[in-house]
């Protein structure tokens, strides 16, 4: 810069100068435009002239002028050779330059020289390099790695780098073993003078790589001090150090290294070369030294590696081991955000002897199995999401041992929203599905993850019908239903023999019942029990394809008692010691109660509560029998109207009162249960059973005309139902009772009180009743009671 201000100053005022450089910037357009066109040019002569022009740099002129020559001389049959070696070394310029790793290019490339070679041109070490690059662009390291040895034999003047990059690929694209390994480098430490101390330590470096691979460290400790005398006294004598505290932390020798790399970077310059590494390799002892971790000491030195050289393998490296320690702190989103930061840096490092994929990628996982087994699930999932990302597909069991984990996390986590982890539910069953908008999520996660198992162990089938399976559960779980059911057929129709296809029809039906699709669920029920009666699964789809008639409406109840003779009666499979036999057994009473056959429903009733006494069906039951006594002695004293011999007419009478006695014991057991459980712990269902059981009751007492107790129970039931039109049922029965008894001054003061709550009661208890009767109903029927004389 100073030269340069003097030049100014000298030039200033001198119009000369300005007049020089106008002129000679006409010169050189002269000379341009008066240059040879070299397709006028003998070939030989134009050969040179192309070998000029790239040796220049100027590449896509000589693609220019190499395209013309060829398309001119080809049909002569001229020697094209010189001019196809010279076309390829300007393209493989040109594309470097350009950033060009398409493979279209190198391809290209590649041709040219196979068309140099074709017509007997001799490839020089640099155009050998170059096709070995053009081979390696192309992924084909090992013609690559051909072409290079083959440079290397022409007596590169500068061939270290060039080797140093053929082991690179020898080792991680070709997989040589460690011993070759070993040797190789032993000849190239053999063969590189020894004050290329660069080039010595990078193959001390490598050699400690592969002997620790091996467990050979003693080994590798002989080496560097066979090779410590050449670096002492030297500025290379610090990386030395660091290369013999490395050998020992890989051995173990946690306190030795700490305080040799204290020591050595109490005298250190920051900016010195080894100041990363040593910082590095510090931070690494002090947050795995087997002894008591200290993950924010660790985090220092690996901050302080990071700010002073930001750019460098070792700040990358540092970034790894900083994400580590956040997460032993606990810092889970810190240590999420460095890990994406150390992914970031996979993009840009050429070097990767410290980070990698590989190590990102087990970095990750241990982080989250550590999470996981200390219960910390979203946090565990939030790495292993990570590490998925950083699987090679390609890398079928590498890519499954990450990817089930992270399936498994995203399961845990969702069961953990659901407050129900390791939420298990029987096979027969289908998946319960998820209450929680994010558990849903995340199990929708979980099936894909499983899902993306499943094709990638196309050529395991047991692991893919595995995971295949895993995928529709979860599914399922997610509250997509008939995406699930769906893939359960798939699975039944992709996979014939597996042993699991009478359960997948099973689940399909099963899916389909879950959503209302009651038809659909019904013929797929029909066909898993129509190809498999004899498995367990198969057997297990008549119950639910029972419930699935009686949901499907009246019509179906005797297709619905059909199916469940089956279970009882023609069954392969079950005994009455088979929860699905108990299941079968219940809701036949239900359905012949519903079909009010009560003679076949109180003997199937009876027969369930007997033998399955602990059920917890068992109260449902009791309830139906206990109404099926009741409509069977109403039935009684029906047809006892209908009789004509006066003894036939006693006995339907005492029958019919026998029966009655009996729904009222029943009734009154079903009360007394419910009675010591608090309301809040009734469902719906059991609140709806306690308040009939209460009218009921009071019905059976006023049907054999004890009036006196069914008043009691009835005024009982109106004052718990008061908010209710179950009250005004009650109102009606107690005028009745009074009528009854001749009280009927009571029986017009109980209508005044109906009257009166008829005109108080919530809109709400007239909307939400089973009962079809309108507020105005109840008045209009009230007022016509007051008015009939009847009282």
């Amino acid at each position: 810069m100073s030269d340069w201000s003097q030049l100014k100053n000298r030039a200033r005022g001198r119009w000369q100068v300005p007049l020089l450089l106008a002129s000679l910037g006409l010169l050189g357009v002269a000379a341009w435009r008066l240059r040879p066109d070299p397709r006028s040019l003998p070939l030989d002569r134009a050969i040179v002239y192309l070998e000029t022009l790239e040796e220049g740099g100027l590449h896509n002129r000589v693609i220019q002028l190499a395209g013309a020559l060829l398309a001119k001389h080809r049909e002569r049959g001229a020697d094209l050779g010189p001019i196809y070696r010279i076309l390829a070394r300007a393209e493989a310029g040109y594309a470097k330059e350009a950033g060009d790793s398409s493979q279209a290019t190198w391809e290209r490339i590649e041709e040219h020289f196979a068309e140099a070679v074709a017509d007997r041109e001799p490839l020089t070490g640099p155009d050998l390099e170059l096709r070995g690059y053009a081979a390696e662009m192309r992924g084909k390291p090992a013609r690559a790695v051909e072409y290079y040895d083959a440079a290397l034999k022409q007596d590169l003047s500068e061939p270290w780098e060039l080797r140093r990059h053929v082991f690179l690929l020898r080792r991680d694209r070709l997989n040589i073993d460690p011993e070759a390994q070993l040797d190789e480098l032993d000849r190239y430490l053999a063969e590189v003078p020894e004050h290329r101390l660069e080039e010595r330590l990078w193959a001390l470096e490598r050699q400690i790589e592969v002997l620790d691979d091996l467990d050979r460290l003693k080994e590798a400790s002989t080496r560097l001090v066979a090779e410590r005398p050449l670096f002492a006294g030297t500025d290379l004598e610090p990386r030395m150090a660091f290369l013999e505290a490395l050998l020992l932390y890989k051995s173990g020798h946690y306190d030795e290294v700490e305080r040799l790399l204290r020591t050595l970077r109490n005298d250190m310059d920051r900016l010195d070369e080894a100041y990363p590494m040593t910082g590095w390799l510090l931070g690494r002892v002090v947050l795995s030294d087997g002894g008591p971790q200290r993950p924010q000491e660790a985090l220092s030195f690996f901050e302080d590696v990071i700010h002073t050289h930001p750019g460098s393998v070792y700040a990358a490296a540092s970034r790894l081991g900083a994400a580590e320690a956040l997460a032993m702190l606990q810092r889970d989103d810190d240590a999420i955000s460095t890990y994406q930061v150390a992914l970031e840096d996979l993009d840009r490092l050429r070097e990767r002897r410290l980070i990698n994929r590989d190590v990102v990628r087990t970095s990750l996982s241990v982080m989250a199995e550590s999470k996981r087994q200390s219960g910390q699930f979203a946090a565990a999932l939030g790495y292993a999401e990570l590490a998925a990302k950083l699987v090679d597909r390609d890398e079928v069991q590498q890519a499954v041992a990450v990817l089930e984990p992270l399936a498994q996390l995203q399961v845990l986590s969702a069961e953990e929203l659901e407050g129900s982890v390791d939420r298990l539910y029987d096979a027969a069953d289908a998946p319960p599905v998820s209450r929680h908008a994010e558990s849903r999520r995340l199990f929708e996660r979980a099936s894909e993850t499983y899902g993306e198992i499943a094709r990638l162990s196309t050529y395991n089938e047991e692991r893919s019908a595995w995971a295949s399976w895993q995928a529709a559960e979860l599914l399922a779980r997610a509250g997509r239903l008939t995406e699930a059911a769906e893939q359960f057929a798939a699975f039944a129709r992709e996979r014939p023999t597996n042993p699991f296809v009478p359960r997948a029809l099973l689940r399909v039906g099963q899916l389909y019942q879950l959503e209302g699709r009651f038809e659909d669920a019904v013929a797929a029920f029909q066909e898993c029990y129509r190809r498999f009666p004899r498995t367990l699964d198969g057997a297990r789809a008549l119950v639910p394809m029972a419930a699935c008639y009686i949901s499907m409406g009246p019509g179906n109840e005797d297709l619905a008692e059909k199916t469940l003779h089956v279970v009882l009666e023609d069954s392969e499979v079950f005994t009455p010691e088979a929860p699905a036999f108990a299941e079968a057994l219940f809701l036949l009473g239900d359905v012949l109660n519903r079909k009010k056959d009560n003679e076949q429903a109180i003997a199937y009733l009876t027969e369930a509560i007997e033998r399955y006494p602990d059920d917890p069906r068992v109260w449902r039951a009791r309830y139906l029998l206990a109404d099926s006594y009741r409509r069977s002695a109403g039935s009684l004293r029906s047809e006892m109207d209908q009789a004509a011999v006066p003894s036939e007419r006693d006995r339907l009478r005492e029958e019919a009162a026998r029966r009655y006695e009996r729904a009222r014991q029943l009734y009154r057991e079903l009360i007394d249960e419910y009675e010591v459980r608090s309301a809040s712990s009734l469902s719906p269902l059991e609140a709806l059973y306690l308040r009939h059981a209460y009218l009921y009751e009071a019905d059976c007492h006023f049907e054999t005309r004890d009036y006196p107790k069914a008043l009691k129970l009835y005024e009982d039931a109106a004052g718990l139902y008061a908010d209710r039109v179950s009250a005004l049922a009650a109102y009606v029965q107690i005028i009745n009772c009074h009528v009854f008894l001749g009280h009927r001054g009571e029986a017009r003061a109980a209508l005044a009180r109906a009257m009166v709550l008829t005109e108080t009661m919530p809109e709400e208890a007239f909307t939400s009743s089973i009962s079809p009767e309108t507020r105005a109903d109840w008045k209009n029927y009230f007022t016509w009671l007051g008015d009939s004389g009847l009282f």
